[in-house]
């Protein structure tokens, strides 16, 4: 686990800065491996919303140069977890109820067509986790916990990869991180007996 100290005296927001260095792992690109950190440290609410980012610090705690730091907020900046001004700043994207009400939407239709296209396409292991993962998810919904929508959200994904699609792979996956990001973290922004039931249909349609 990162820990981070920070800067008390700043008059923007500032970015944590790092007292760890990356973890040894199997060989990969080192624009994957820095995205991947960066995306799970804004998504865990380590780089908060609002967040400005400085390449030195970011070089500093992922111990790379600068250029993969730069392909990884380049990807953020994609997927609506970034938003980056010219000669002004680069910083986590602060949420926005319109924008995801609209990501939501979309979401939702995707996931429509990810039931219809990736069902079909499960073998019985298969099957077996994400009946798992539902259950996992129905029990965090009954108990209006905040991590439950997004464990919906993710099986739902799943289903989206089993369609063998890579262009509605490549679709759902970035706005599904951002709906994740941009949903809202209070329980009663939700409607958790609408939650449990999408969670009861999904697990009757995966067994069917």
């Amino acid at each position: 686990m990162l820990w981070y100290t920070r800067r008390t005296m700043c008059k923007d927001r500032c970015m944590p800065i790092p007292t760890a260095t990356t973890e040894a792992g199997p060989r990969r690109l080192l624009r994957d491996v820095v995205f991947e950190k960066m995306l799970a440290a804004i998504v865990d609410g380590t780089l908060e919303p609002g967040e400005r980012l400085n390449d030195e610090q970011l070089v500093k705690w992922l111990g790379v140069s600068r250029t993969p730091v730069r392909e990884a907020i380049a990807q953020l900046h994609t997927y609506g977890l970034v938003e980056i001004e010219a000669n002004r700043f680069t910083r986590v994207s602060v949420r926005d109820d319109v924008v995801y009400a609209e990501a939501a939407q979309f979401l939702a239709g995707l996931h429509t067509l990810a039931r219809e296209w990736g069902t079909s396409n499960l073998d019985a292991a298969t099957r077996k986790t994400l009946s798992k993962s539902i259950a996992t998810a129905r029990k965090q919904l009954k108990a209006h916990d905040l991590e439950g929508p997004g464990t919906l959200l993710d099986v739902q994904g799943e289903l989206a990869k089993a369609s063998g699609n890579a262009l509605f792979v490549e679709t759902e996956e970035p706005l599904r991180i951002r709906v994740n990001f941009l949903r809202p973290r209070e329980a009663d922004s939700y409607d958790w007996d609408a939650l449990v039931a999408v969670a009861d249909e999904l697990a009757d349609t995966i067994k069917s």
